[in-house]
């Protein structure tokens, strides 16, 4: 691996170690052990000669140098990304890149899976997966620096067509020693006055979670906001507090015993969905095809492809949206 190669793979770690505030949820991510995390992510805080991140709390948390350091790993992530996009063309043919944005929530397990089963298949063609604020996956696939997204609530997203994925249930979640543990449906009125962790407000889920609870006259008490699943579950573990995720995002804590997930009554889901910016007329090249119906025969509703088979573009542009619930 070239030195290149080995910063800009730090940086990425780092990144993810203080967006998840977990070094074991990063390591995961990164395919590596959690001590080869820390110590990483220590050889950059001894490069620096300053410490980045204070680890005698839970969730982790960053030092003012660790903030402005996650800034500048944004922009030059951003910046690379945008760089290696655009020289994307004077690739040849036979080294065919397809260029995937995700939100953090999308199922890094899943998609990796779908990713390798793909380039197995297809040996002379390269699948890149990056992880993003919602915003950040919609800026990309609108001006062309990834071929596809995906993310919750896409019909709320303008110039972009889409493409439905799957209805994701939402279920309560909460520590075993939690009032509400131990039960398999929770009714919406129960949560009354609970102190919830919750997602932060800016984002998709938030506030359809947010007019959800409005709609049925509930209040909450939110005792800590954050931007992402991964720490949201840390909190839940830790505090007496609840939360209300997808509940895909819970089964290995649920399984592991840490955590227990109750469905909502009346139901509450998160629509995902594949995002792209294929002109009218034009269609997905077949590399990108054959990627996205890979995608929703292994990760589309109920794991196979919905009814009709192919989602390829027809003339008029994208496949027929499909109800994929509210929004």
């Amino acid at each position: 691996m070239s030195l290149k190669d080995l910063i800009m793979n730090d940086l990425r770690l780092y990144f993810d170690v203080a967006r998840c505030r977990s070094f074991s949820q990063a390591a995961a991510d990164h395919g590596i052990t959690q001590s080869a995390a820390s110590q990483r992510v220590g050889h950059l805080e001894k490069r620096l000669a300053v410490k980045l991140i204070d680890r005698s709390v839970r969730p982790l948390a960053l030092t003012e140098a660790g903030e402005v350091f996650l800034r500048g790993c944004q922009e030059i992530l951003g910046l690379y990304e945008t760089v290696e996009s655009s020289i994307a063309r004077f690739r040849s043919p036979a080294d065919t890149t397809i260029r995937i944005d995700a939100i953090y929530s999308a199922g890094i397990d899943l998609l990796n899976q779908v990713k390798e089963q793909f380039e197995a298949k297809h040996p002379n063609i390269r699948v890149v997966l990056e992880y993003k604020h919602p915003d950040q996956v919609h800026d990309a696939v609108r001006h062309d620096r990834c071929d596809l997204g995906i993310v919750s609530y896409p019909d709320r997203l303008r110039d972009v067509q889409v493409i439905p994925l799957r209805d994701e249930p939402m279920a309560v979640v909460c520590a075993p020693d939690h009032p509400l543990a131990g039960h398999e449906q929770v009714d919406v009125s129960t949560l009354d006055g609970l102190a919830m962790v919750a997602f932060e407000p800016s984002l998709p889920v938030s506030r359809r979670i947010r007019a959800y609870l409005r709609e049925h006259g509930v209040k909450p008490t939110v005792a800590s906001v954050f931007d992402n699943i991964d720490t949201i579950k840390s909190a839940v573990a830790a505090t007496h507090g609840m939360a209300i995720v997808p509940k895909r995002t819970v089964l290995p804590e649920v399984a592991a015993g840490t955590l227990t997930a109750a469905e909502l009554e009346p139901p509450l889901t998160r629509p995902m969905g594949v995002i792209h910016h294929c002109r009218s007329g034009k269609g997905f090249r077949p590399a990108i095809q054959a990627f996205v119906d890979l995608l929703l025969k292994q990760a589309g509703p109920q794991g196979h492809t919905a009814p009709g088979g192919s989602h390829s573009l027809t003339e008029a542009g994208a496949a027929a949206p499909q109800p994929i619930g509210k929004t």
